[in-house]
Protein backbone atom coordinates (compact mmCIF):
# COMPACT_ATOMS: atom_id res chain seq x y z
CA UNK A 1 0.00 0.00 0.00
CA UNK A 2 1.61 3.23 -1.16
CA UNK A 3 1.12 6.07 1.32
CA UNK A 4 2.61 9.04 -0.50
CA UNK A 5 -0.80 10.68 -0.93
CA UNK A 6 -0.92 11.16 2.87
CA UNK A 7 2.30 13.20 3.02
CA UNK A 8 0.43 16.51 2.72
CA UNK A 9 -1.71 15.54 5.72
CA UNK A 10 1.28 14.79 7.93
CA UNK A 11 3.02 17.98 6.79
CA UNK A 12 0.53 19.97 8.91
CA UNK A 13 1.20 20.68 12.55
CA UNK A 14 -1.15 19.13 15.09
CA UNK A 15 -3.07 18.60 17.16
CA UNK A 16 -5.38 16.71 14.80
CA UNK A 17 -9.06 15.92 15.13
CA UNK A 18 -9.85 12.59 13.44
CA UNK A 19 -13.50 11.62 13.06
CA UNK A 20 -15.04 8.43 11.66
CA UNK A 21 -18.69 9.04 10.92
CA UNK A 22 -21.43 6.63 9.92
CA UNK A 23 -23.06 8.48 6.99
CA UNK A 24 -25.44 5.71 5.96
CA UNK A 25 -28.61 7.06 4.40
CA UNK A 26 -31.24 4.34 4.63
CA UNK A 27 -34.15 6.50 5.76
CA UNK A 28 -35.75 9.90 5.26
CA UNK A 29 -34.20 11.04 8.55
CA UNK A 30 -30.66 10.08 7.51
CA UNK A 31 -29.34 13.64 7.76
CA UNK A 32 -30.70 14.06 11.28
CA UNK A 33 -29.27 10.68 12.35
CA UNK A 34 -25.81 11.61 11.09
CA UNK A 35 -25.98 14.97 12.87
CA UNK A 36 -26.84 13.17 16.12
CA UNK A 37 -23.86 10.83 15.68
CA UNK A 38 -21.59 13.78 15.04
CA UNK A 39 -23.00 15.66 18.04
CA UNK A 40 -22.12 12.73 20.30
CA UNK A 41 -18.59 12.54 18.89
CA UNK A 42 -18.25 16.32 19.11
CA UNK A 43 -19.04 16.31 22.82
CA UNK A 44 -16.26 13.79 23.46
CA UNK A 45 -13.81 15.90 21.45
CA UNK A 46 -14.75 19.02 23.43
CA UNK A 47 -14.04 17.11 26.65
CA UNK A 48 -10.59 16.21 25.31
CA UNK A 49 -9.79 19.82 24.43
CA UNK A 50 -10.37 20.03 20.66
CA UNK A 51 -10.24 23.59 19.34
CA UNK A 52 -13.43 25.42 18.42
CA UNK A 53 -11.97 26.16 14.97
CA UNK A 54 -11.36 22.49 14.15
CA UNK A 55 -14.78 21.48 15.43
CA UNK A 56 -16.39 24.23 13.36
CA UNK A 57 -14.61 22.93 10.24
CA UNK A 58 -16.10 19.47 10.84
CA UNK A 59 -19.51 21.06 11.60
CA UNK A 60 -19.52 22.74 8.20
CA UNK A 61 -18.42 19.61 6.36
CA UNK A 62 -21.05 17.42 8.01
CA UNK A 63 -23.71 20.07 7.43
CA UNK A 64 -22.95 20.29 3.70
CA UNK A 65 -22.64 16.53 3.11
CA UNK A 66 -24.64 15.14 0.19
CA UNK A 67 -26.47 12.04 1.37
CA UNK A 68 -26.58 8.93 -0.80
CA UNK A 69 -28.47 5.77 0.00
CA UNK A 70 -26.57 2.74 1.26
CA UNK A 71 -24.30 1.74 4.12
CA UNK A 72 -21.20 3.93 4.12
CA UNK A 73 -19.03 6.16 6.23
CA UNK A 74 -16.60 9.07 6.08
CA UNK A 75 -13.28 9.89 7.70
CA UNK A 76 -12.41 13.53 8.38
CA UNK A 77 -9.16 15.01 9.68
CA UNK A 78 -9.05 18.62 10.85
CA UNK A 79 -6.27 20.86 12.11
CA UNK A 80 -5.53 24.57 12.04
CA UNK A 81 -9.22 25.33 11.60
CA UNK A 82 -9.62 23.41 8.34
CA UNK A 83 -10.24 19.94 6.92
CA UNK A 84 -6.90 18.55 5.72
CA UNK A 85 -8.15 15.10 4.73
CA UNK A 86 -11.45 13.41 3.99
CA UNK A 87 -12.49 10.26 2.23
CA UNK A 88 -15.46 7.96 1.92
CA UNK A 89 -15.26 4.58 3.62
CA UNK A 90 -16.37 1.43 1.81
CA UNK A 91 -18.60 0.55 4.76
CA UNK A 92 -19.99 2.15 7.89
CA UNK A 93 -17.62 2.23 10.92
CA UNK A 94 -20.06 0.19 12.99
CA UNK A 95 -17.47 -1.84 14.91
CA UNK A 96 -15.38 1.16 15.98
CA UNK A 97 -15.00 2.05 19.65
CA UNK A 98 -15.89 5.55 20.84
CA UNK A 99 -12.17 6.33 21.08
CA UNK A 100 -11.65 5.34 17.43
CA UNK A 101 -14.71 7.23 16.19
CA UNK A 102 -13.43 10.56 17.50
CA UNK A 103 -9.85 11.22 18.55
CA UNK A 104 -7.73 14.27 19.32
CA UNK A 105 -4.00 13.68 19.09
CA UNK A 106 -0.62 14.94 17.93
CA UNK A 107 -0.87 12.86 14.72
CA UNK A 108 -3.83 11.76 12.58
CA UNK A 109 -5.52 8.48 13.52
CA UNK A 110 -5.66 6.86 10.09
CA UNK A 111 -4.79 3.19 10.56
CA UNK A 112 -8.49 2.23 10.98
CA UNK A 113 -9.17 4.02 7.69
CA UNK A 114 -6.44 2.06 5.91
CA UNK A 115 -7.67 -1.22 7.37
CA UNK A 116 -11.19 -0.54 6.09
CA UNK A 117 -10.19 0.92 2.76
CA UNK A 118 -7.43 -1.51 1.87
CA UNK A 119 -4.88 -0.89 -0.84
CA UNK A 120 -5.82 1.39 -3.70
CA UNK A 121 -4.20 0.75 -7.04
CA UNK A 122 -3.87 3.65 -9.49
CA UNK A 123 -5.37 2.56 -12.79
CA UNK A 124 -6.74 3.72 -16.13
CA UNK A 125 -9.89 2.38 -17.77
CA UNK A 126 -9.89 3.02 -21.52
CA UNK A 127 -13.26 2.79 -23.31
CA UNK A 128 -12.32 2.90 -26.97
CA UNK A 129 -14.13 3.06 -30.30
CA UNK A 130 -12.92 4.03 -33.75
CA UNK A 131 -13.37 7.76 -33.17
CA UNK A 132 -11.34 7.93 -29.95
CA UNK A 133 -11.74 6.98 -26.29
CA UNK A 134 -12.88 7.95 -22.82
CA UNK A 135 -10.15 7.51 -20.20
CA UNK A 136 -11.26 7.02 -16.60
CA UNK A 137 -8.17 7.76 -14.50
CA UNK A 138 -7.93 6.86 -10.80
CA UNK A 139 -4.87 7.84 -8.75
CA UNK A 140 -3.46 6.28 -5.57
CA UNK A 141 -5.62 8.53 -3.39
CA UNK A 142 -8.79 7.35 -5.13
CA UNK A 143 -9.34 10.64 -6.95
CA UNK A 144 -10.82 10.05 -10.37
CA UNK A 145 -11.28 12.00 -13.57
CA UNK A 146 -12.38 11.45 -17.16
CA UNK A 147 -10.38 12.48 -20.22
CA UNK A 148 -11.88 12.25 -23.71
CA UNK A 149 -9.70 11.71 -26.76
CA UNK A 150 -11.52 12.61 -29.96
CA UNK A 151 -9.89 11.52 -33.20
CA UNK A 152 -10.87 12.36 -36.75
CA UNK A 153 -14.40 11.15 -37.48
CA UNK A 154 -14.12 10.62 -41.25
CA UNK A 155 -13.67 8.33 -43.00
CA UNK A 156 -14.43 5.67 -40.37
CA UNK A 157 -16.30 2.96 -42.28
CA UNK A 158 -15.20 0.91 -45.23
CA UNK A 159 -17.34 1.19 -48.35
CA UNK A 160 -18.23 -1.69 -50.65
CA UNK A 161 -20.05 0.36 -53.28
CA UNK A 162 -17.12 2.02 -55.03
CA UNK A 163 -15.15 0.56 -57.90
CA UNK A 164 -12.35 -1.88 -57.15
CA UNK A 165 -9.54 0.68 -57.32
CA UNK A 166 -11.44 3.33 -55.43
CA UNK A 167 -12.58 0.74 -52.88
CA UNK A 168 -8.99 -0.26 -52.04
CA UNK A 169 -7.98 3.39 -51.76
CA UNK A 170 -10.94 4.08 -49.50
CA UNK A 171 -10.18 1.03 -47.35
CA UNK A 172 -6.56 2.15 -46.98
CA UNK A 173 -7.68 5.63 -45.95
CA UNK A 174 -10.01 4.18 -43.31
CA UNK A 175 -7.26 1.93 -41.94
CA UNK A 176 -4.88 4.88 -41.77
CA UNK A 177 -7.47 6.92 -39.88
CA UNK A 178 -8.06 4.13 -37.38
CA UNK A 179 -4.32 3.88 -36.82
CA UNK A 180 -4.00 7.64 -36.28
CA UNK A 181 -6.89 7.64 -33.82
CA UNK A 182 -5.40 4.66 -31.98
CA UNK A 183 -2.07 6.46 -31.82
CA UNK A 184 -3.70 9.54 -30.28
CA UNK A 185 -5.50 7.41 -27.70
CA UNK A 186 -2.33 5.48 -26.83
CA UNK A 187 -0.33 8.69 -26.44
CA UNK A 188 -2.87 10.03 -23.94
CA UNK A 189 -2.94 6.70 -22.08
CA UNK A 190 0.87 6.78 -21.88
CA UNK A 191 0.80 10.29 -20.42
CA UNK A 192 -1.94 9.62 -17.87
CA UNK A 193 -0.63 6.21 -16.83
CA UNK A 194 2.91 7.46 -16.28
CA UNK A 195 1.72 10.59 -14.47
CA UNK A 196 -0.45 8.66 -12.00
CA UNK A 197 1.78 5.59 -11.72
CA UNK A 198 -1.04 3.40 -13.03
CA UNK A 199 -0.45 -0.26 -12.26
CA UNK A 200 -3.42 -1.51 -14.29
CA UNK A 201 -4.68 -0.38 -17.69
CA UNK A 202 -8.04 -1.87 -18.64
CA UNK A 203 -8.80 -1.75 -22.37
CA UNK A 204 -12.48 -2.10 -23.24
CA UNK A 205 -14.53 -1.43 -26.34
CA UNK A 206 -14.00 -2.05 -30.04
CA UNK A 207 -11.88 -5.20 -30.50
CA UNK A 208 -9.91 -3.93 -33.50
CA UNK A 209 -9.14 -0.60 -31.86
CA UNK A 210 -8.10 -2.29 -28.63
CA UNK A 211 -5.40 -4.15 -30.54
CA UNK A 212 -4.25 -0.98 -32.29
CA UNK A 213 -4.13 1.03 -29.07
CA UNK A 214 -2.18 -1.77 -27.37
CA UNK A 215 0.36 -1.84 -30.21
CA UNK A 216 0.88 1.93 -29.89
CA UNK A 217 1.36 1.92 -26.11
CA UNK A 218 4.76 2.46 -24.53
CA UNK A 219 6.39 -0.98 -24.25
CA UNK A 220 6.86 -0.59 -20.51
CA UNK A 221 3.10 -0.19 -20.05
CA UNK A 222 1.90 -3.11 -22.15
CA UNK A 223 2.47 -5.66 -19.38
CA UNK A 224 -0.04 -3.74 -17.24
CA UNK A 225 -2.87 -4.09 -19.77
CA UNK A 226 -5.98 -6.14 -19.10
CA UNK A 227 -8.41 -6.48 -22.02
CA UNK A 228 -12.12 -7.02 -21.49
CA UNK A 229 -15.14 -7.70 -23.68
CA UNK A 230 -17.42 -6.19 -21.05
CA UNK A 231 -18.31 -2.88 -22.67
CA UNK A 232 -18.25 -0.66 -25.68
CA UNK A 233 -17.90 3.09 -25.40
CA UNK A 234 -21.52 3.72 -26.38
CA UNK A 235 -23.19 0.91 -24.41
CA UNK A 236 -24.49 1.35 -20.89
CA UNK A 237 -26.08 -2.08 -20.42
CA UNK A 238 -22.78 -3.71 -19.46
CA UNK A 239 -21.52 -1.02 -17.06
CA UNK A 240 -21.92 -3.25 -14.00
CA UNK A 241 -19.98 -6.07 -15.64
CA UNK A 242 -17.27 -3.63 -16.63
CA UNK A 243 -16.98 -2.24 -13.09
CA UNK A 244 -16.67 -5.77 -11.75
CA UNK A 245 -13.90 -6.59 -14.21
CA UNK A 246 -12.01 -3.41 -13.33
CA UNK A 247 -12.35 -4.16 -9.62
CA UNK A 248 -11.16 -7.73 -10.14
CA UNK A 249 -8.14 -6.53 -12.12
CA UNK A 250 -7.27 -4.16 -9.28
CA UNK A 251 -7.84 -6.83 -6.61
CA UNK A 252 -5.61 -9.20 -8.57
CA UNK A 253 -2.77 -6.67 -8.45
CA UNK A 254 -3.25 -6.24 -4.69
CA UNK A 255 -3.21 -10.01 -4.12
CA UNK A 256 -0.10 -10.47 -6.24
CA UNK A 257 1.68 -7.59 -4.51
CA UNK A 258 0.80 -8.91 -1.05
CA UNK A 259 1.95 -12.43 -1.90
CA UNK A 260 5.17 -11.11 -3.40
CA UNK A 261 5.91 -9.09 -0.25
CA UNK A 262 5.11 -12.02 2.04
CA UNK A 263 7.38 -14.33 0.05
CA UNK A 264 10.19 -11.76 0.12
CA UNK A 265 9.78 -11.30 3.87
CA UNK A 266 9.82 -15.05 4.52
CA UNK A 267 12.91 -15.50 2.37
CA UNK A 268 14.83 -12.62 3.95
CA UNK A 269 13.78 -13.56 7.47
CA UNK A 270 14.94 -17.11 6.85
CA UNK A 271 18.31 -15.79 5.70
CA UNK A 272 18.53 -13.30 8.62
CA UNK A 273 19.13 -10.58 6.07
CA UNK A 274 16.77 -7.84 4.82
CA UNK A 275 13.89 -8.46 7.23
CA UNK A 276 13.03 -7.80 10.86
CA UNK A 277 10.30 -9.34 12.98
CA UNK A 278 8.51 -7.91 16.02
CA UNK A 279 7.97 -4.43 17.40
CA UNK A 280 11.41 -3.64 18.83
CA UNK A 281 13.34 -4.56 15.69
CA UNK A 282 10.81 -2.94 13.35
CA UNK A 283 10.88 0.32 15.33
CA UNK A 284 14.69 0.24 15.29
CA UNK A 285 14.70 -0.20 11.51
CA UNK A 286 12.25 2.71 11.13
CA UNK A 287 14.64 4.88 13.17
CA UNK A 288 17.44 4.08 10.73
CA UNK A 289 15.29 4.66 7.64
CA UNK A 290 15.84 1.05 6.57
CA UNK A 291 12.22 0.02 6.07
CA UNK A 292 10.89 -0.52 2.57
CA UNK A 293 7.61 -2.17 3.62
CA UNK A 294 5.95 -2.89 6.95
CA UNK A 295 3.81 -6.00 7.18
CA UNK A 296 1.02 -5.52 9.73
CA UNK A 297 -1.47 -8.15 10.79
CA UNK A 298 -5.12 -7.35 10.15
CA UNK A 299 -5.86 -8.65 13.67
CA UNK A 300 -4.04 -8.21 16.95
CA UNK A 301 -1.62 -11.10 17.41
CA UNK A 302 0.53 -11.73 20.47
CA UNK A 303 1.87 -8.93 22.62
CA UNK A 304 2.17 -5.46 21.18
CA UNK A 305 2.86 -2.10 22.84
CA UNK A 306 -0.14 0.12 23.46
CA UNK A 307 1.94 3.18 22.63
CA UNK A 308 5.27 4.34 21.23
CA UNK A 309 7.21 7.58 21.54
CA UNK A 310 7.66 9.97 18.63
CA UNK A 311 9.33 13.27 17.82
CA UNK A 312 8.60 15.77 15.04
CA UNK A 313 10.70 13.94 12.42
CA UNK A 314 9.44 10.69 10.84
CA UNK A 315 12.44 8.60 11.95
CA UNK A 316 12.07 9.79 15.55
CA UNK A 317 10.19 6.77 16.85
CA UNK A 318 11.06 4.60 19.83
CA UNK A 319 9.79 2.09 22.34
CA UNK A 320 11.36 4.02 25.23
CA UNK A 321 11.15 7.78 25.79
CA UNK A 322 14.81 7.93 26.79
CA UNK A 323 15.84 6.70 23.33
CA UNK A 324 14.46 9.88 21.77
CA UNK A 325 15.83 12.22 24.42
CA UNK A 326 19.24 10.64 23.81
CA UNK A 327 18.72 11.46 20.12
CA UNK A 328 18.19 15.11 21.05
CA UNK A 329 14.38 15.22 20.92
CA UNK A 330 13.38 17.75 23.57
CA UNK A 331 9.73 16.80 24.02
CA UNK A 332 8.82 13.28 22.86
CA UNK A 333 5.10 12.49 22.85
CA UNK A 334 3.33 9.19 23.38
CA UNK A 335 0.86 7.98 20.73
CA UNK A 336 -0.70 4.65 19.85
CA UNK A 337 1.74 2.20 18.29
CA UNK A 338 -0.02 2.14 14.93
CA UNK A 339 -0.18 5.94 14.77
CA UNK A 340 3.56 6.15 15.38
CA UNK A 341 4.40 3.53 12.77
CA UNK A 342 2.14 5.14 10.18
CA UNK A 343 3.75 8.56 10.65
CA UNK A 344 7.18 6.98 10.14
CA UNK A 345 6.05 5.11 7.02
CA UNK A 346 4.53 8.19 5.40
CA UNK A 347 7.52 10.36 6.23
CA UNK A 348 10.12 7.88 4.95
CA UNK A 349 8.17 6.93 1.80
CA UNK A 350 7.81 3.32 2.92
CA UNK A 351 4.86 1.06 2.14
CA UNK A 352 2.34 -0.83 4.24
CA UNK A 353 0.97 -4.31 3.56
CA UNK A 354 -1.90 -5.65 5.66
CA UNK A 355 -1.83 -9.44 5.95
CA UNK A 356 -4.12 -12.02 7.46
CA UNK A 357 -2.52 -13.75 10.48
CA UNK A 358 -3.43 -17.11 8.93
CA UNK A 359 -1.15 -16.32 5.98
CA UNK A 360 2.01 -15.52 7.93
CA UNK A 361 3.16 -15.49 11.55
CA UNK A 362 4.50 -12.11 12.64
CA UNK A 363 5.82 -11.60 16.16
CA UNK A 364 3.40 -9.18 17.78
CA UNK A 365 1.65 -8.83 14.43
CA UNK A 366 4.37 -6.75 12.77
CA UNK A 367 7.52 -7.14 10.68
CA UNK A 368 9.31 -5.35 7.87
CA UNK A 369 11.19 -5.88 4.64
CA UNK A 370 14.28 -3.67 4.63
CA UNK A 371 15.84 -1.53 1.93
CA UNK A 372 19.28 -2.75 2.95
CA UNK A 373 20.66 -5.19 5.47
CA UNK A 374 22.32 -4.33 8.78
CA UNK A 375 25.64 -5.29 7.22
CA UNK A 376 25.40 -2.03 5.27
CA UNK A 377 26.11 -3.73 1.97
CA UNK A 378 22.98 -2.25 0.38
CA UNK A 379 22.19 -5.61 -1.24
Amino acid sequence: MKLGYLQDVYAHEGPFVTVYLDTSADSADAGKEVELRWRSARERLVEHGASAEDLRAVDETVGSHEWRTGRRGNVLVATGGGIVFRDELPEAPEEFSDDELARLGPVPHLMPYLRLRGARVPHVLVLVDRTGADLHVVDAAGHSGVVTVQGDAAPLHKSHTAGEGHEKSHHDAVEEQWLRNAGQVAAEVDTRALRTGAEVIVLAGDVRMRRMVYDHLHKGLRERVVATEASHRDRNASEQTLREEVHEAVRSVVRERTESTVREFERERGQHDRAVDGWADTVGALQRGQVATVLRSTKEVGESPESLWIGPDPNQIAVERSTLTDMGVSSPVSVSADEAVLQALVGTDAELVLVEPERITLTGGIGAVLRYSDSGSGD
